[in-house]
């Protein structure tokens, strides 16, 4: 894993909503000026796009506490790529294009897993069918 910096603004969101527990916890533990120290952020390349494959939470504290170069790592894992896909276009449809976007999509856990977590495990079924 190579980790290297990037402007959270070049990175996409692949998620609709945030987990107010993780956050909540996040906030305990994730110490967003550590920059140098905490474990980087694994992120996507689609097309000439980067996008988040996981550590929205994390990304989105970072841009809460207004820091904009973010350590990150080149995930390169693609077995999933074809729900990803799905998932961007979600994101493109609703207008979420930034982390910052999410700032009012911060849903309780119970919300969080109903419309966004059980959202994707539908759709992953829904996938695995169609191949």
């Amino acid at each position: 894993m190579k980790k290297f910096f990037i402007d959270l603004y070049q990175i996409r969101p692949s998620q609709l909503f945030l987990d107010q527990d993780k956050v909540d916890r996040l906030k305990d533990s994730f110490d967003p000026l550590n920059i140098r120290g905490n474990m980087p952020l694994p992120i996507r390349r689609n097309g000439g796009e980067f996008y988040f494959a996981d550590g929205h939470a994390r990304a989105f504290l970072y841009d809460l506490n207004k820091i904009s170069l973010i350590p990150v790592f080149l995930d390169e894992d693609d077995s999933d790529a074809d729900l990803y896909q799905i998932r961007l276009k979600w994101c493109r449809e609703q207008g979420i294009v930034f982390i910052s976007d999410l700032k009012e999509r911060i849903l309780p856990h119970g919300q969080f897993e109903t419309r966004w977590t059980r959202r994707c495990r539908d759709e992953a079924e829904s996938l695995e069918k169609r191949l």
